[in-house]
Order: C-alpha cells, then sequence, then structure tokens
C-alpha cells in the first residue's frame, strides 16, 4: 500500500508541470483528539505539505504528519498514547486559493497510510481516510494562513477501526501564481 500510495504522489507531482496553474507548501501543528478510544488521551500534531492547484477550486495535497496521543489514565495506573506517522494525498474542493484575497473555505478529501505505533503493545501499518473543512485567510497574495479540522479513520489490529479528530493551523506560501 505505502508503494502505491508513493507511486501516485509522484505521478501528480510528475503531471504538474503540464496540468498545475499554482504551486505551493505548507506546515501545520495542532491537535489530535481520539474518538471513542478511552486507552489514549489528546495529543499533538505537527507536519508539512505541498500544495498544486489543478484548477481554480482545486488543490492536490500530498502530505506528511507526526502526531501523538495522551497517556490514559486508569484506576491500575497508566498506558502510554499512541505514536502516527502518516503520510498521503488530501483534495481540497473550495472558493479560490493562492492569490484570492480574503477567507476561503474549502472541504477536505483525503486517503493515506498510517502508521501506528505504542510500546511493548501496538506497531500497525493501515490505510485510512480523512475529511473535514478548512478556512485559509489570505493575508497577501503568496501568503495564507490555514486553519482546519479533520476526522481520520483507519485500520486497527483485529478488524476494528481507530478515528481520530485533529484542529490545526499552519502556513502555506504559494509561488507560480
Amino acid at each position: 500500500m505505502r508503494k502505491l500510495i508513493m507511486v501516485c504522489v509522484l505521478m501528480i507531482w510528475g503531471a504538474s508541470p503540464v496540468y498545475a496553474t499554482g504551486f505551493g507548501f505548507g506546515g501545520f501543528g495542532g491537535l489530535n483528539i481520539p474518538i471513542v478510544q478511552d486507552d489514549q488521551s489528546s495529543g499533538t500534531v505537527f507536519g508539512v505539505k505541498g500544495r498544486m492547484e489543478l484548477a481554480r477550486n482545486i488543490i492536490v495535497e500530498p502530505n506528511l504528519g507526526f502526531g501523538k496521543f495522551g497517556d490514559a489514565e486508569f484506576s491500575f495506573g497508566t498506558r502510554e498514547g499512541s505514536k502516527i506517522n502518516a503520510y498521503g494525498v488530501d483534495v481540497l474542493l473550495g472558493s479560490g486559493f493562492g492569490g484570492t484575497s480574503g477567507v476561503n473555505i474549502f472541504g477536505i478529501l483525503g486517503a493515506g497510510v498510517y502508521s501506528i505505533t505504542r510500546d511493548y503493545d501496538e506497531d500497525v501499518t493501515k490505510f485510512g481516510w480523512s475529511t473535514g473543512l478548512g478556512l485559509e485567510f489570505m493575508m497577501i497574495p503568496t501568503l495564507g494562513l490555514d486553519v482546519r479540522g479533520k476526522v481520520h479513520v483507519t485500520g486497527s489490529e483485529g478488524g476494528g477501526t481507530k478515528k481520530s479528530a485533529t484542529v490545526t493551523g499552519g502556513l502555506n506560501y504559494y509561488f507560480g501564481i
């Protein structure tokens, strides 16, 4: 699955001079919140992303993220939270991007590979998907402040799923617009 995702990312980057109308990159950081998981508490997430504008309202965004859930407190002691490394591709659909001043609202659809580890307990790499909403505040034509909320769903050992939400903020820099 990793190879398939990486091939897709490379194909998108390779085709970008032909189809892309703008490029950019950015970084983000924020809060990682477990959903229906009593064995973990909220933690942090941060990462980097590339951005390719394929049409005025469509951006393809390969990304790499690193996160950690917090430790959970139980009556019998503390259980360490999981660490997450993720890479994938998001597609942003919305109202204008780099070069468009003001506030731009967009929807997010994404897929990727999530590697989830916890000392002595869990070490799994699974395919997952995400969806969410975001806002980009364009401060100047080439620099935007990005705020977004996403829900992530990925498989876990035993056939179940792990669900989490992220709330992040970051900066995007555009060139070639």
